[in-house]
């Protein structure tokens, strides 16, 4: 795991920015994250759209996600964490 960003104050708070380089270093994530932690991480989601003639249209976009989390699992089989939480910071996308 490549380490971007650190900054932690005395009393363990802060901010660290983690690119995961192999499957395994989504278990050392499972393991550093806690809930209440806040994770941002971009993803793919499926946005529809509506135009004034009434057709509907549907794209995927890549959007940033910054969630309050409220529940962690990792899946050993296939190496993905799962995060559950809510987005705590407003983006275009709904």
């Amino acid at each position: 795991m490549k380490l971007l960003h650190k900054d932690i104050e005395k009393d363990n708070a802060g901010q660290v920015t983690l690119v995961p380089e192999e499957a395994e270093d989504m278990w050392h994530t499972y393991n550093l994250l806690q809930v209440g932690d806040s994770l941002r991480a971009s993803t793919i989601r499926k946005v529809q759209t509506e135009s004034t003639t009434g057709s509907v249209g549907s794209s995927r976009v890549r959007t940033t996600l910054t969630l309050c989390v409220e529940a962690i699992d990792f899946d050993s089989q296939a190496c993905q964490l799962r995060v559950k939480g809510t987005n705590i910071v407003e983006n275009h996308y709904p």
